[in-house]
C-alpha cells in the first residue's frame, strides 16, 4: 500500500478530536502519577475533557459541519446525465447477512440516492466504486449487489473495485465517461473535496451529496452527545482532507 495513503489515514485519525482528547487525557494520567508533573498532568486532562464536551455539544458540531454540507444544492432530478457514480464507503461484507445490512448506513444513503437519480434516467448507467480495504468483497462488489437487490439491471452497473480514495476514483472514472455527463453521489461534507478531484481530471460533473448530517436552519438539539462528536469528527476530517488536496495539488 502506497505511503502516502498510510500517511494521509494515520494523520486523520490522529488529528480527530476523540483521538486528540484521549491522547491528552491518557497524557495527563500518565503525569498524574508521576508527581513532579502533576500539575500538568492536571492541566492536560483538563484541556482533554472540556475539548471532548465542547465537540460533542450539538451547537459547537452544527457550526463546524453545516458550511461544509449546505454549500450544494441537492441534485436537480429533470436534470439528464449519461451516468451516475456513487462513492465507495465502508462495507460489512458478511455471507450472514443481508445484502442491504452489508452496507454502512453512510454507504447505503449514497446508493439509495444514486438509485433515484438513475431510476429518473432511463439511458444512463450506475459507476460504483471502492476497494476491499480487507473484506471478503469491496466496495463497489457490496453497491451492485444491493443495487441488483433493488432492481436495478445488472448490465446497467460498471464496478470500480480499484481505487482507494477520491482520487483514485476520480482517476479511474475518466477512462469510462470520457466527456460524458456524470452525477456524482457522495456524503454532502465530502463533496466539495471530491468535485475538486473530479474536476481536475476533467470530467464534467454534476453534484449530487446526500447523507447530510446536519439541518440548513436550525439545530436538531442542545444536547451533548456522540452524533455531535460525530459531525465534529466529520468536519474536522474534511478540512483536513482539503488541506491534504491542496498540498498534493
Amino acid at each position: 500500500m502506497e505511503l502516502g495513503f498510510l500517511l494521509k489515514k494515520f494523520i486523520g485519525f490522529w488529528m480527530l478530536p476523540l483521538s486528540l482528547c484521549i491522547l491528552l487525557m491518557a497524557l495527563g494520567l500518565i503525569l498524574l502519577w508521576l508527581n513532579k508533573y502533576k500539575t500538568i498532568g492536571k492541566t492536560l486532562c483538563s484541556i482533554g475533557l472540556l475539548a471532548l464536551i465542547f465537540f460533542s455539544w450539538n451547537p459547537t458540531a452544527n457550526i463546524l459541519l453545516r458550511p461544509i454540507e449546505h454549500n450544494i444544492a441537492i441534485f436537480d432530478i429533470n436534470t439528464k446525465v449519461d451516468y451516475v457514480m456513487v462513492l465507495g464507503n465502508k462495507v460489512n461484507a458478511d455471507s450472514q447477512k443481508p445484502i442491504i445490512n452489508q452496507l454502512s448506513s453512510t454507504a447505503l444513503k449514497r446508493l439509495l440516492e444514486g438509485i433515484r437519480i438513475l431510476n429518473a434516467q432511463p439511458d444512463s448507467q450506475l459507476i460504483v466504486s471502492g476497494y476491499d480495504n480487507n473484506n471478503i468483497k469491496s466496495c463497489a462488489e457490496a453497491y451492485a449487489d444491493a443495487a441488483v437487490f433493488l432492481g436495478i439491471s445488472n448490465h446497467r452497473i460498471t464496478q470500480l473495485t480499484k481505487p482507494k480514495d477520491t482520487k483514485e476514483e476520480a482517476i479511474a472514472a475518466k477512462h469510462i465517461v470520457q466527456n460524458k455527463t456524470v452525477a456524482l453521489v457522495t456524503s454532502a461534507s465530502h463533496m466539495p473535496r471530491a468535485l475538486e478531484y473530479f474536476k481536475q481530471q476533467g470530467i464534467n460533473v454534476i453534484p449530487a451529496p446526500s447523507n447530510h448530517l446536519t439541518l440548513e436552519h436550525r439545530n436538531t438539539t442542545w444536547m451533548f452527545n456522540a452524533q455531535g462528536l460525530q459531525k465534529s469528527e466529520t468536519a474536522f476530517y474534511e478540512r483536513l482532507g482539503q488541506a491534504w488536496q491542496w498540498l498534493t495539488k
